[in-house]
């Protein structure tokens, strides 16, 4: 049977539109960053030009007794976390394995969007699959495993999926049948606009070629860190965004990283290749086109066919991975912009470099801890290998964008786009390192000067409420503080008069102090009701954001029960679970609530039922 991907008025000879088959198809997605709903609807148009019925449904506020209204399903997902379902799918996965309902007679497939550098590769995707065995339901083709440059392996799964839909006969329920009508959240496809109302041309795939016009230091002096105040020009792009949005910027790799890569491996910066983005010469495919920056699982799983029993240089030793996330440098694509520590392990067993690359290729432990740490620069210097130019880029993982929270309000700053970025600067094995795009902007970007290649990311969820009256309590230490910057530009722009408490902490007053004078003139002006701090070093005492929380927790308590939203932005792994918790401790002691009840207050009641608790978190 052949795939129509053109002719809307094609109609399938798998697929009599006139015998009383059910034509229906649904197509859910779960995104986090909204990869897997664009594909979702790309699905949709190529299953209607092809004779079927589709709709495109969000996870998010789907009742799992629907399900099995559904006779065929496709699913694609993302993966978040460490093998999490994206939040938009959270609620109907618990839902789903809490009362497990029968899937006998829904034909299903599953496409599954992840990364290969991560353990849990696409584990949301197989975890549906694995369910939807479990509930009876048929899989029609079988899951499709897709990397980072996703498009591709998506395209196969759409090849071979649709056809066998189209080719699935359904009888529609006779005319005297009893047919349960239920409401269903139907999604209409959400395009990035333009300020006039069109369709954006401009993408991940097809960025928007613009210049900072501003890179400043947020940080005083004595300071440990790095935060910059960086100011994008949107120019004559014509993009648009609101507050909660994120803006994705597509960075380079570092020159001397190039340099480096070039001279180990012995390879000629002018030699030809041809890349995903045509030809190139060697040194500006590794420039621009792949990611560099840390070595890859296939390509060190490759090293056992290529090293040779006398090919080791130096001594290899693994270390432990440790992450100290010391800003939220950014979201989304990546969660790489950190602080890496680590200390030395024993030497993996043997001094045969040819056992060693075996030991790697076969122990997914070892092998984790020693990418973990480690560039192709590294893994050259530690094996004397020898790999073509073509074999070498052929391993390689495609640039990711870096996606980063927007902390302006474009009412308020027009034709520009800001951000909060925490500079990672780290050194391993020698050399001084540090995260990909934001080294990019802080060291190689030239203000006025350098095109970066930027796209906005729209959110769906963390976002104010319509009502303008609304109060709310915002947590952000650190960058985190960055939307919330953005947040109260816009709530003083649009002049509502709900009650803004904002919680904000880092190390040290004297030097964290991230846009003092801007808070100060909203506390002056009265449009910032309240600001709680919390510095950890000014003291002997450690203090965080949530141990001011529970401090107010009697206010916050009242808050809440006046209808107030809260929001979270920055660190998922400590920061978000301590203030998380800390919410249902308030729930405990001043809502008089048993542990029980108070998780379902915060958890189910506020964050899925009334949609009050917002997180930005990563």
């Amino acid at each position: 049977m052949q795939l129509i991907v053109g002719n809307p008025n094609y109609s399938m000879g798998g697929l009599d539109m006139s015998s009383g088959n059910d034509n229906s198809i649904a197509i859910f997605f779960g995104s986090q960053t909204g990869n897997a709903e664009d594909l979702a609807n790309q699905t949709k148009k190529i299953a209607d030009k092809n004779g079927l019925d589709a709709t495109v449904f969000d996870m998010d506020g789907f009742s799992a007794s629907n399900l099995s209204n559904h006779k065929r399903i496709l699913i694609i997902t993302s993966t978040w976390g460490e093998g999490e379902m994206p939040d938009n799918a959270a609620d109907l996965w618990d839902e789903t394995c809490e009362n497990n309902p029968s899937l006998s007679g829904v034909n299903y497939s599953i496409c599954a969007i992840g990364d290969t550098d991560y353990d849990e590769f696409c584990q949301a995707g197989i975890d549906w699959d694995i369910k939807f065995q479990e509930l009876g339901a048929t899989k029609v083709t079988e899951l499709q495993k897709c990397d980072v440059d996703f498009e591709p392996e998506w395209q196969t799964w759409v090849d071979k999926v649709i056809p066998a839909m189209v080719s699935i006969e359904i009888e529609l329920p006779s005319s005297g049948e009893e047919v349960s009508v239920v409401e269903e959240p139907i999604v209409e496809p959400v395009e990035i606009k333009t300020k006039s109302g069109d369709k954006s041309p401009w993408s991940a795939k097809n960025p928007y070629p613009t210049k900072i016009s501003e890179c400043y230091v947020l940080n005083g002096e004595g300071s440990r860190k790095e935060t910059r105040h960086i100011v994008f020009e949107l120019g004559d792009s014509g993009m648009d965004y609101k507050v909660g949005d994120a803006l994705g910027v597509v960075a380079e790799n570092p020159p001397l990283t190039v340099d480096l890569l070039i001279e180990k491996a012995g390879w000629a910066q002018d030699h030809i290749v041809n890349t995903h983005n045509g030809e190139r010469t060697l040194w500006e495919a590794l420039k621009k086109d792949y990611e560099i920056h840390r070595v890859n699982k296939k390509f060190v799983k490759s090293l056992k066919e290529k090293v040779k029993s006398n090919g080791l240089r130096i001594k290899v030793s693994m270390v432990e991975r440790h992450r100290e996330t010391i800003s939220n440098s950014g979201r989304g694509y990546s969660n790489s912009e950190v602080v890496m520590q680590t200390e030395l392990l024993p030497s993996i067993p043997g001094d045969d470099p040819v056992e060693r690359a075996e030991i790697l290729a076969n122990d997914a432990d070892a092998l984790e801890d020693y990418i973990w740490s480690r560039d192709y620069v590294d893994v050259f210097t530690d094996f004397s290998v020898s790999y073509t130019p073509e074999e070498f880029i052929d391993m390689l993982d495609k640039l990711k964008p870096r996606l980063y929270s927007i902390a302006s309000s474009h009412d308020a700053h027009p034709g520009k786009v800001e951000l909060t970025v925490g500079i990672v600067r780290y050194s391993h094995h020698g050399r001084d390192r540090g995260g990909l795009c934001t080294i990019y902007m802080a060291d190689e970007v030239e203000v006025d000067k350098t095109d970066v290649g930027v796209f906005m990311s729209p959110t769906k969820s963390f976002v104010l409420p319509e009502d303008k009256s609304t109060d709310i309590i915002m947590v952000g230490p650190g960058t985190g503080i960055a939307p919330f910057r953005a947040f109260m530009e816009q709530r003083i722009f649009d002049g509502g008069d709900g009650k803004n408490w904002l919680f904000f902490g880092d190390q040290s007053s004297k030097t964290e102090f991230y846009y003092k004078e801007s808070i100060e003139g909203w506390l002056d002006e009265g449009d910032l009701y309240r600001f709680t701090t919390a510095w950890s070093r000014d003291q002997e005492e450690k203090i965080y954001v949530q141990h001011r929380l529970k401090e107010h927790g009697a206010e916050v308590w009242e808050w809440f029960e006046r209808g107030a939203y809260f929001y979270i932005c920055g660190d998922k792994q400590y920061m978000a679970k301590d203030v998380h918790r800390a919410l249902i401790e308030i729930a405990i002691e001043h809502g008089e609530m048993s542990e029980e009840d108070a998780t379902h207050f915060i958890e189910k009641t506020m964050m899925k039922e009334q949609k009050r608790y917002l997180r930005d978190v990563y």
